[in-house]
């Protein structure tokens, strides 16, 4: 049982990371970072929950800069 347990927890922790991953857009984040503009993974996900594409802000400020 022991193993069964386990392999149910690894399960979840993907489901959750998949969950995770879905919503906030690292690669964009990353691509921010490295160009100086200044914003949070946070403020990634709020874009995404108010239906507002990241990319079409985050975009044009690394354009900017």
């Amino acid at each position: 049982m022991p193993g069964f347990e386990l392999l149910i927890l690894i399960a979840l922790i993907v489901i959750a990371l998949s969950l995770l991953f879905s919503f906030i857009p690292v690669g964009l984040w990353i691509s921010a970072l490295a160009a100086g503009v200044r914003v949070g993974i946070f403020t990634l996900v709020a874009m995404r929950l108010r239906r507002v594409p990241p990319a079409k802000i985050i975009n044009p400020l690394i354009r900017a800069t």
